[in-house]
């Protein structure tokens, strides 16, 4: 039986070419086989994923998986890839933006070595990067009309640049600081929606490549959004079921020597892909009970009681606290929270406890508390029978906190009638980010919460105090 005529090397070298061209995961294995083996199943996913954006099966993607994963470099040769595979396109062009300027460049970089390595040339040869047209932030291949990739950091400008083949947004949030900022995850999330969305060109596929620190941050709020259903998730944590998610990345040892030695927040968020307010958050909003200020009638109400911390010089909150105690539970009415100097809040004390009708207000006398008290008792006098009194505290300010942490949860009510953008709202922000055992960009919201709960809650007990102070 004769055989079929034998296909010549530079046949053979033209079909291995076009199947490379084609199929994203085979091209990675033929750039670097000892990177993507066998052994590591969740690169497998990640290049299918991005393989369905290549073909338009899918516009919206979003990844977290722990460090050193290779999430960023398998989106590397991707990008590098997708620009080989549209040297002929002079539309081709990739946004990819980061925290932080260094680190976009440094993707860039990576990519520009890509196209130039031999491996990659031996799949799409002719990409050269033009000479005019080659800065690291901002390049082009021959043949294009506009930049082939550009990219940026968050809050950085990106004016006069449209983007068509993919707009990815890689590690917006540097650390767990920054989660743990509001100033930042706003200023973030304002940028991404005017300038890096801005970018973006009519079907233009996105990416989002993040560790899930912050349900408040872009990748949580997108997924909290409208948006969610249609993106196509991998989500992987460090240990499933007690071993590493791939021994080939870091054995389930390593894993469990690093979560360890890591904070707590960091290990839940960087490694186990849960945000800080699921797991280190100390007064996660889903704990916390409710009511409306329309539910409380005047017979239940009981006890009205307030408690004040005055601030500090620099960026502190005075916190001034109105509760009401009803049988064993105590309903936060209202809050005074607020930058504003002393001449302005001690107004504002003196008709937050008129207009609660309060009995008993404590002012912690740290700093300055013990004048402050005296001022707003001369304030209310002849207009509230208010007893104002001062009191030092000389505990650990976290230690407190922990301490009465458990009742709070158990018998304090929070408001969940109060306007966006109001003084309650800012407390409850705060509160609801402090986390336990870690980083706090702020704690006045916890440390007068934690000053009212001991007037409530009688030393050591859970007894309340709501007949001591009717007397």
């Amino acid at each position: 039986m004769r055989e079929g005529p034998e296909i010549d090397i530079q046949t053979k070298k033209e079909m291995l070419r076009y199947h490379l061209g084609r199929h994203f995961y085979a091209f990675c294995q033929f750039f670097d086989p000892g990177f993507f083996s066998n052994d590591k199943p969740h690169l497998t996913r990640i290049c299918d994923a991005l393989q369905k954006v290549t073909e338009g099966r899918t516009r919206k993607l979003m990844m977290s998986l722990p460090p050193r994963a290779g999430k960023s470099y398998t989106t590397s040769l991707w990008c590098a890839w997708m620009i080989g595979r549209g040297r002929n396109d002079p539309n081709t062009s990739i946004m990819r933006n980061s925290y932080g300027q260094s680190l976009a460049e440094k993707f860039s970089y990576d990519i520009r070595t890509i196209v130039q390595n031999p491996n990659f040339q031996a799949v799409f040869p002719g990409v050269v990067i033009k000479t005019d047209h080659s800065r690291v932030e901002d390049w082009a291949v021959e043949g294009s009309k506009q930049s082939t990739y550009f990219c940026g950091g968050v809050g950085g400008a990106l004016t006069g640049k449209g983007c068509h083949t993919a707009a990815i947004l890689d590690d917006p949030v540097k650390n767990l600081d920054e989660a743990l900022s509001e100033v930042v995850l706003e200023k973030t999330w304002a940028w991404y929606l005017s300038t890096h969305r801005s970018r973006m060109e009519s079907g233009c596929p996105e990416i989002h490549i993040a560790t899930r620190w912050s349900k408040k941050d872009p990748i949580g709020r997108v997924l909290d959004s409208l948006e969610a259903g249609d993106y196509e998730k991998i989500v992987i944590p460090a240990l499933i079921d007690g071993r590493s998610f791939c021994e080939g990345v870091k054995t389930t040892e390593e894993f469990l020597e690093m979560r360890r030695i890591v904070d707590d927040a960091i290990w839940e968020a960087e490694y186990m892909q849960n945000p800080i307010e699921s797991k280190g958050l100390l007064f996660p909003e889903h704990e916390l009970k409710r009511f409306a200020l329309n539910e409380l009638s005047d017979d239940r109400t009981g006890a009205i009681i307030g408690y004040t911390d005055t601030a500090d010089e620099g960026t502190d909150y005075l916190a001034s606290l109105a509760v009401a105690i009803s049988g064993e539970k105590a309903f936060l009415l209202d809050v005074v929270f607020t930058q504003d100097p002393i001449e302005v809040t001690e107004a504002l004390v003196a008709q937050q406890i008129i207009n609660t009708k309060q009995v008993r207000h404590v002012v912690e006398s740290n700093s300055g508390g013990k004048s402050f008290a005296r001022n707003v008792q001369k304030i209310i006098k002849g207009r509230s029978r208010c007893h104002i009194t001062w009191k030092p505290t000389t505990q650990n300010k976290e230690t407190r906190i922990l301490m009465t942490s458990g009742q709070v949860k158990e018998y304090f009510h929070f408001r969940s009638d109060y306007e966006a953008g109001s003084q309650y709202d800012k407390f409850m922000l705060q509160l609801t980010s402090y986390v336990k055992m870690g980083r706090n960009q702020g704690d006045d919201a916890p440390d007068a919460l934690t000053g009212i709960a001991e007037q409530v809650f009688s030393p050591g007990s859970i007894k309340f105090l709501s007949s001591e102070v009717m007397q």
